[in-house]
């Protein structure tokens, strides 16, 4: 009777670890307003708030392909852009001439975020620990349309296997798939 209660708890000890071993969260708000015309989006290279070279440039890439991956979406380029942006603004400290020739040129949002964390933490083994946050607004209303913060810790259990890219990427094809409604 004793062996199978301490079977019983070792049992669940392990259950709990395997199913803890790729915890992720998520805050979002928003859903993709429907059209019969995809969102003219403008991906502002993300700021990276880590000492990860390069972060930003990575999760930037990766999102602007989740979303070039879904027909609900138009990715505009920078160097389809009317005037050059400088790094630092966002869709609030957009000028009205700016935001007018983001208009003009067809972009219908503006998307900015930043890289919060991206490492690999260590403990036992090492893990990729990622943090993201980004907010897209209507252009023409200022509205905004989508505001997340993600994070996500990838699973170590019996040897490490996930990269912070292939973390990243999943942790933002979920959140785009919820946006989109699917």
């Amino acid at each position: 009777m004793v062996l199978k209660k301490i079977s019983a708890a070792f049992l669940l000890l392990v259950v709990g670890f395997v199913l803890s071993a790729c915890a992720s969260g998520s805050r979002a708000s928003g859903h993709l307003p429907a059209s019969p015309v995809p969102l003219a989006v403008y991906v502002q290279p993300f700021a990276n708030l880590t000492t990860t070279p390069d972060a930003g440039r990575s999760v930037t890439v990766l999102l602007e392909s989740e979303l070039r991956r879904h027909r609900e979406f138009q990715v505009v380029g920078a160097e389809a852009l009317p005037v050059p942006l400088p790094a630092t603004v966002s869709a609030t400290s957009l000028s009205p001439v700016q935001r007018e020739r983001l208009i003009a040129a067809g972009v219908g949002a503006f998307l900015s975020g930043s890289v919060i964390e991206y490492a690999y933490r260590s403990e036992l083994e090492s893990e990729p620990v990622v943090g993201l946050a980004w907010t897209m607004t209507d252009l023409s209303t200022g509205r905004v349309l989508w505001s997340t913060s993600l994070s996500g810790v990838g699973g170590c259990f019996l040897g490490c296997r996930q990269t912070m890219t292939s973390l990243s990427g999943s942790l933002i094809a979920r959140e785009v798939a919820r946006f989109v409604g699917r």
